[in-house]
């Protein structure tokens, strides 16, 4: 089975999230799917804010921390990106991060995307929108998309608080009916990742299966 490394970025300014549980969750399907997968936490990563001054620039960033993001996105076959809803849109911190990013840095890439809101009112549109941040990348959003609301979560107390205190172990709730779609979103993510590195090796593409 070709493996393939998936880059799960979690655009939540808050620590402990919800949009990061469930960018998590979805990362652990991915590993049962033969992903090697590495977890971005926009909260905790302090990435510089985004400047017109490096957005053509063919220098590369003076942040390392920016220098290091761009490059995990480089070296992944795949991504998913995950953010909260804020007025019906996504994060300004995942935009920023975005922004940091060279034009074409998801060419060749598929990309799966996910969002977290307080209640089911325009929580898809934040999907929705950032399908064409992904074309203008030159990515590839799968058709399948999931959003969550705090009922969704394991240990979840009334106003969206958690019962696991402060810590952050929020968790997807396995018996719910979100699981399933996050099982179906990995599998479509899994599956045209591998069927687009066959049209190119990727930066995990099986060296036996290139040599063959």
């Amino acid at each position: 089975m070709t493996r393939f490394r998936t880059l799960c970025v979690a655009g939540s300014p808050s620590r402990g999230s919800h949009t990061r549980a469930l960018v998590a969750h979805i990362a652990g399907l991915l590993e049962r799917r033969g992903s090697e997968t590495l977890l971005a936490d926009l909260a905790e990563l302090g990435l510089p804010p985004s400047h017109p001054d490096h957005y053509w620039s063919a220098e590369p960033h003076p942040d390392a921390r920016a220098r290091e993001f761009i490059a995990a996105v480089r070296a992944s076959d795949a991504l998913v990106l995950g953010t909260p809803v804020y007025h019906s849109g996504y994060s300004g911190l995942l935009k920023s991060a975005v922004d940091l990013l060279p034009s074409d840095a998801f060419a060749g890439k598929a990309v799966a995307l996910v969002s977290h809101a307080s209640g089911p009112r325009g929580s898809a549109g934040a999907c929705e929108q950032l399908r064409q941040v992904v074309k203008a990348l030159g990515g590839w959003a799968v058709p399948m998309q999931v959003s969550t609301v705090p009922a969704d979560f394991s240990g979840e107390l009334p106003g969206g608080f958690t019962s696991a205190s402060a810590s952050g172990q929020r968790t997807l709730d396995e018996a719910g009916p979100v699981h399933a779609r996050c099982e179906e979103l990995a599998g479509q993510l899994a599956l045209f990742t591998r069927a687009m590195r066959r049209t190119g090796a990727g930066p995990l593409e099986d060296r036996a299966e290139v040599a063959a």
